[in-house]
């Protein structure tokens, strides 16, 4: 039998991997990484889907918004646990454990939306929530590089 829900966390746990691996290892900051946007056209889809179904009332809309700033906000701070240097004339990146940790508590209180909401929407939701905080923490990023002088080096 195939649950839903049970796939959506199984999608969850592969994303989050491969992220937390991306996030650790040095790797050149890009000013534009198509990652986020991508992440957040296949979840508003499967968002999308799931609200033409379960319609969702004002609060449960509200609940998910709010997940989102907080989830923006903790992209925010995380990007301040990335190491920016300059290697080889490129500006390179590499995230810390405290970088791994703020992404598990980040996911860890968009999920805590799913105690207070229609059922599933934090599993629903999730790639969006992804999409939305990887894209955040990219605009931190090149920002901090841009005032520490290594942009366009």
């Amino acid at each position: 039998m195939n649950n839903p829900t049970t796939t959506n966390l199984a999608i969850t746990a592969v994303v989050l991997l491969w992220l937390l691996s991306r996030q650790l290892v040095e790797r050149p900051l890009r000013e534009k990484s198509p990652v986020g946007l991508v992440l957040i056209v296949i979840g508003a889809v499967e968002t999308g889907w799931y609200v033409t179904s379960h319609p969702l009332s004002w609060r449960d809309g509200a609940l998910v918004v709010a997940s989102l700033a907080v989830g923006v906000l903790l992209a925010a701070m995380r990007a301040f646990t990335v190491r920016l240097s300059v290697r080889g004339g490129r500006v390179v990146r590499q995230g810390t454990v405290l970088t791994a940790v703020l992404w598990v508590l980040g996911l860890g209180q968009h999920f805590l939306i799913d105690t207070e909401v229609a059922a599933e929407l934090g599993a629903v939701t999730v790639l969006f929530y992804f999409g939305v905080v990887l894209l955040a923490q990219q605009l931190v990023l090149v920002r901090r590089a841009a005032v520490a002088g290594l942009a366009g080096r």
